[in-house]
């Protein structure tokens, strides 16, 4: 079978914590993930095992590297879903895919820490551990309970050409709608996820805009407020936003979350040679040693 070509992002990220001094004033440190990476180590892969928004998420492999000074990590996933069935090409065989009770589809991410640089290099993929649910994930492990942000790393910051004196053509918006958590319910990027709800579907895609019609733009304060909002969310896959420097000016789209700092490869695979964790990590470390 010929070779398909994949686009594999690797998003970077630096955890943080915060801790109140005797004075009350709250301060925001690096947190050193070793600690918590040596802990998991130590612990069978089960105890790991957490409920997180409705699905399980575990570790499977959490390896320390002496000589490059990094951790390799994968990330499961366990989808509560029924699977698909498996057919010749003939078609005319057809069966489906039937799990024992303690099994489930898994989705594997995975990731790299760098302990010197304090950076966590985890894969994008949709149907793993969201960076929500990894963050989730190591507060509900962390021994101490210590409450950790992992903080994506800039390379830019794009959100600031966001500004009032712009004029707003068009607004194209992609989220995981199952990474909204409560307290963002009420936000206008909350209510346009939960109008979407009741179709129980994960991944909500909205352009909003005009159409051919000319000279016509959207409200510039619901707008701007959305963007940051969306900019600001983890679970936001796609965010562009179409402008002008004036109503009669030309247009130009600007991609929001290209400022974020990653690493981006093609991958071919195919049956025979498919994506797996150990072809991720081999090719992320060895750019990671590059840069």
């Amino acid at each position: 079978m010929a070779n398909n070509k994949k686009n594999i992002e690797f998003d970077l990220f630096r955890p943080y914590y915060t801790q109140t001094d005797l004075n009350g004033i709250t301060k925001e440190h690096v947190y050193n993930l070793s600690y918590f990476l040596q802990y998991i180590a130590g612990k069978s892969f089960a105890e790991t095992k957490k409920k997180i928004y409705g699905d399980n998420h575990m570790f499977h492999k959490c390896v320390y590297d002496e000589r490059e000074k990094i951790w390799e990590i994968q990330i499961l996933h366990l989808r509560e879903q029924i699977l698909p069935g498996i057919a010749d090409e003939s078609g005319m065989k057809y069966e489906l895919i039937h799990l024992d009770e303690n099994q489930y589809p898994a989705e594997s991410t995975t990731a790299i820490y760098d302990e010197q640089k304090c950076i966590l290099y985890v894969q994008r993929n949709i149907y793993g551990t969201s960076i929500r649910a990894l963050t989730a994930l190591i507060q509900s492990i962390s021994p101490e309970e210590t409450w950790v942000d992992l903080k994506p790393i800039m390379s830019s910051s794009a959100i600031e050409k966001i500004t009032e004196e712009k004029y707003y053509r068009k607004v194209t918006l992609t989220v995981d709608s199952e990474q909204l958590i409560g307290r963002e319910n009420d936000t206008r990027l909350g209510r346009i996820i939960s109008a979407f709800s009741q179709y129980s579907g994960k991944i909500v895609t909205i352009n909003l805009g005009f159409g051919r019609k000319r000279n016509v733009f959207l409200n510039k304060i619901d707008t701007i407020e959305l963007l940051k909002e969306a900019y600001a969310f983890p679970g936001t896959e796609k965010l562009i936003a179409t402008m002008s420097e004036s109503e009669d000016g030309k247009c130009e789209s600007i991609d929001l979350l290209d400022d974020r700092e990653k690493i981006l490869f093609e991958l071919p695979y195919s049956r025979e040679n498919p994506i797996t964790h150990d072809r991720l990590f081999s090719i992320c470390s060895k750019m990671i040693n590059s840069l």
